[in-house]
C-alpha cells in the first residue's frame, strides 16, 4: 500500500471514538473501508467488532464476524484502508502490532485510551520500516 495520507471525516471518528470509549478499559478495535486514489486514502465506512480477547493490551476479531466485514468491504466495491485500535500506552506500534501489520497491509491508526480524539497512523513498508502517515480529520 503506497500511502502518505488518510482522510477520516469527523462523523467516523465520533464512532470510533464512541466505540473506544465503550470498550475502556480494554482495546477497541475498528476496522475503516474507502478507497484509496494519489497515494491518499479516503475512510467511507467503519466497522467497529468485539474484541473478543476484552484485553488491555490485545484485541483479536471473531474469524466470523472478520469474514462477514471483508465480504462486506468488497461487495461494496471499497478496501479495507485502516484498522483502528487504541492503546494504554502512547500510540504507537507495539511488537505485536507490527507482526500482525506484516499480514494486514493496510494504515494501522492508533490512539491512547486516554486521548482518542487524536490517533496516529502508521504503514509497515516492505523493507520492514514503519513509516507515519498523517492523519488528517475532515470536519
Amino acid at each position: 500500500m503506497q500511502v502518505d495520507k488518510i482522510i477520516l471525516p469527523k462523523q467516523l471518528l465520533t464512532k470510533l471514538i464512541n466505540h473506544a470509549k465503550k470498550s475502556s478499559p480494554n482495546e477497541s478495535v475498528s476496522m475503516i473501508s474507502g478507497y484509496i486514489k494519489d497515494r491518499i486514502a479516503y475512510a467511507e465506512k467503519v466497522y467497529t467488532p468485539e474484541n473478543i480477547d476484552q484485553s488491555t493490551t490485545t484485541f483479536t476479531v471473531e474469524p466470523l464476524t472478520l469474514l462477514e466485514i471483508y465480504t462486506e468491504i468488497e461487495e461494496e466495491g471499497r478496501v479495507l484502508v485502516a484498522i483502528y485500535h487504541t492503546h494504554p500506552a502512547p500510540p504507537q506500534p507495539s511488537g505485536t502490532d507490527r507482526r500482525y501489520m506484516e499480514v494486514n497491509p493496510c494504515i494501522w491508526l492508533i490512539s491512547s485510551t486516554q486521548n482518542p480524539e487524536k490517533p496516529k497512523g502508521y504503514l509497515l513498508e516492505e523493507k520492514g520500516n514503519l513509516k507515519e502517515v498523517k492523519v488528517s480529520i475532515l470536519n
